[in-house]
């Protein structure tokens, strides 16, 4: 069901894009191989019509051959009649074509002196349209030639004659008759890949068509046209091609490269869109595991109690993506005589192992601490069973003990650093400073130390900031930078709720790229009706450091 319904969801738009850039590269593609196949196509085109143009060519050019041939022989016997009749029946040995000798007649037209052939006969008058061709004839040696006359599709050529007899036309008349067939050869090269019409005209006027391999005219598609010179004339030669010059393959090529595009750009468009759905669900399911992760860490932190004369509030800030459990912790409890037990401490890694370790670190310690017993004591017991039981490779704790309130809310805190970032101390007058002076090695170190105590009187009206370092640290900056910015951010909120400055430091925190987790416990001290204070109790004297 859930493939059914992604496979119902519109396409991202990044798949969108990448379809329409495919197909538009496609398209430009496509158009190029056509061009480039049509450019081909009517240059191989051109050539076979230059083909074609040299053999008829060479024909037209034999037609003058004969009558000059009879002109010669005119010539050479002063007019002679059996002359020419013998010299023109030798050109006609086997060939369906009339000559004629004419001279204008003295009523108009043309009187045929003699000929050689069915179409015309010695005496008669020529009055017809060849009267024309005849007449322009008489004014040029070039052969002349006539339109296509009649029903039976007449075609002649006349000549004159520069010598003697002067007035003299020979004539060349061809019967192609009523249907049009093709030329001869047509079956050969360069006829047999093309179509071919030849008109008596200078322009393809279909009553002047002289011959043609094909029944279907006008030529159509990508036609080919070139003028053939026919003595004072020219023809007209049109020609294109049955199938594809280049090669059918070639021929398609351009559809070929259509098709494979567009089949590439859907491929395209599937790989990016199966490619962003399955970055979408892993990082769904990465920030599942987040929250999952998020949900177990914040499940490992206490719920911070209500006690006399002290405002309590706490923040923790992921500072990863995906399964990033983190070991940081803050834990705040009661102890006997009404002391009170704070604490933050950082398991070194991010992941399962390392909760699973602050976890039980956590309780060791709220074991180790329920009897009051002062902080050097429970740290260094800890430290001992963290080793001896391999619990983590390194854990960062501060651990102090908040003594009883005096009537004025001032109390005394007895506090031991094993290795952690030192809390921030911002007194009611506005001073303020980090607690130092017992730092010693970190926890699991292998290296057994009796860790260092220190102690130090908090009056009424004083703000206690523990965290751990993912709170301080600076992409590029040093962790000194990042203590003196937020020591002078603790003084600048001032006597603010403790809400408001937890929301604030960690509004400060998730402003730049966290490298590690951030736990936050603001404690501050208030006036209270609470009775005792026993400065010289067992957790031992101001500013004291002990072993």
């Amino acid at each position: 069901m859930a493939e059914a319904r992604a496979a119902r969801l519109p396409l991202r738009a990044m798949s969108t894009i990448a379809l329409l850039v495919a197909l538009a590269l496609t398209l430009g593609v496509t158009w190029a191989v056509h061009l480039a196949v049509h450019d081909q196509e009517r240059r191989l085109l051109k050539e076979r019509t230059s083909e074609v143009a040299l053999v008829l060519t060479q024909a037209i050019d034999a037609i003058p051959a004969s009558l000059q041939q009879q002109g010669a022989v005119l010539a050479a016997t002063s007019g002679s009649v059996d002359a020419y009749v013998q010299a023109a029946s030798n050109t006609l040995v086997n060939s369906p074509t009339t000559f004629a000798w004419l001279r204008p007649g003295p009523g108009g037209g043309f009187h045929v002196i003699a000929a050689e052939g069915d179409e015309m006969r010695t005496g008669e008058t020529v009055t017809d349209a060849r009267v024309a061709t005849l007449t322009t004839a008489l004014g040029t040696k070039s052969l002349v030639p006539t339109p296509v006359l009649g029903s039976q599709r007449l075609l002649g050529f006349a000549m004159g004659l520069g010598t003697a007899p002067s007035g003299t036309v020979l004539y060349r008349q061809s019967m192609l008759g009523p249907a049009v067939s093709p030329p001869r050869g047509a079956g050969t090269a360069p006829f047999s890949e093309l179509e071919t019409a030849v008109y008596a005209s200078s322009s393809p006027q279909p009553s002047q068509i002289l011959v043609s391999t094909t029944r279907h005219l006008p030529l159509e598609g990508s036609v080919q046209r070139e003028l053939l010179p026919v003595g004072v004339g020219h023809w007209s030669l049109a020609v294109a091609a049955r199938s594809p010059l280049v090669g059918t393959l070639t021929a398609n090529a351009q559809w070929l490269t259509l098709a494979a595009g567009i089949v590439g750009s859907l491929l395209l468009a599937s790989f990016v869109e199966v490619s962003a759905r399955r970055r979408d669900a892993m990082l769904d399911l990465y920030r599942a595991e987040h929250q999952v992760a998020e949900t177990l860490q914040r499940s490992l932190l206490p719920t911070l109690p209500t006690l006399p004369g002290l405002q309590l509030a706490a923040r923790y800030l992921a500072g990863g993506t995906g399964q990033q459990v983190g070991g940081d912790w803050f834990d705040v409890f009661p102890l006997p005589k009404d002391c009170v037990g704070v604490v933050v401490g950082d398991v070194i890694g991010h992941d399962v192992s390392a909760a699973s370790a602050m976890a039980q670190i956590r309780a060791l310690l709220r074991g180790y601490a329920v009897d009051g017993d002062p902080p050097n004591s429970v740290v260094t017991r800890l430290d001992r069973v963290v080793d001896a039981l391999q619990l983590t490779q390194l854990v960062t704790v501060f651990y102090g003990v908040l003594g009883p309130a005096a009537p004025d809310g001032s109390r005394w805190l007895h506090y031991t650093n094993a290795g952690h970032v030192p809390p921030v101390v911002r007194d009611a007058a506005g001073n303020v400073s980090s607690l130092t002076g017992t730092d010693s090695i970190v926890i699991g170190a292998p290296i057994d130390v009796a860790h260092a105590q220190s102690g130090v009187q908090l009056s009424a009206g004083t703000t206690l900031a523990l965290f751990t370092d993912g709170l301080v640290e600076v992409p590029g900056g040093s962790l000194t930078d990042g203590l003196h910015d937020l020591e002078q951010s603790v003084n600048a909120l001032g006597d603010s709720d403790v809400e408001h400055i937890c929301d604030e430091l960690i509004s400060s925190a998730e402003r730049r790229r966290l490298r590690d987790d951030v736990a936050l416990l603001v404690i501050r001290l208030t006036p209270t009706a609470a009775a005792v204070s026993d400065p010289g109790s067992e957790l031992a004297g101001r500013n004291v450091n002990q072993r």
